[in-house]
């Protein structure tokens, strides 16, 4: 998704307006909807005033490129600095531990749940990737992947619509309140 189209979907979320955001954000509606068509694209000081008013994280509009082993560990790092996660791997009989058993898990409860149904939507789709005998064609199948991925974007950003506040050293339910 675009910055525009992830804008116009989360605003949809809330059901509000163009006009709305524009009064949240203190954006003239006429550039809401310029963002939201792709005539234009926001400074990083507009996406800001765009998200507080939508009560979502800026980060849902970064684009990442994680094509190195440094940037994995660079993000890995990063939120285990910041968040409860939990590191795990088997050791061998002389107590090294075993790379092909490392496994990472967070301490929230909230955050393993939304993992999970993620999880499961990706297990539905690889499913139908996998098993082109379960469909008449291979037009039949390439309609199913077209459908699931599709949901599998929506998916996506219905879990990240959670302002929950999860950072090391909160305790119980937070959450953030934009202004």
């Amino acid at each position: 998704m675009t910055t525009g189209e992830k804008i116009k979907h989360f605003r949809n979320m809330r059901g509000i307006s163009q006009e709305m955001l524009g009064q949240l954000s203190g954006i003239n509606p006429a550039t809401i909807k310029k963002y939201e068509y792709g005539i234009r694209n926001p400074k990083p000081d507009q996406l800001l005033k765009i998200t507080n008013a939508l009560g979502i994280s800026i980060n849902i509009f970064m684009d990442f490129d994680i094509e190195t082993v440094s940037d994995v560990l660079s993000l890995l790092f990063k939120m285990d600095e910041q968040i409860n996660m939990k590191w795990e791997a088997e050791e061998d009989a002389g107590g090294n531990l075993i790379p092909s058993t490392m496994k990472i898990s967070f301490a929230h409860p909230a955050i393993n749940k939304k993992l999970c149904t993620y999880l499961k939507a990706k297990r539905l789709q690889e499913n139908i990737k996998n098993n082109k005998y379960n469909f008449d064609s291979q037009e039949q199948q390439e309609e199913a992947l077209a459908a699931i991925s599709s949901d599998m974007e929506e998916i996506k950003n219905r879990l990240l619509d959670d302002s929950m506040i999860v950072k090391k050293g909160t305790h119980g339910l937070s959450v953030k309140m934009f202004p």
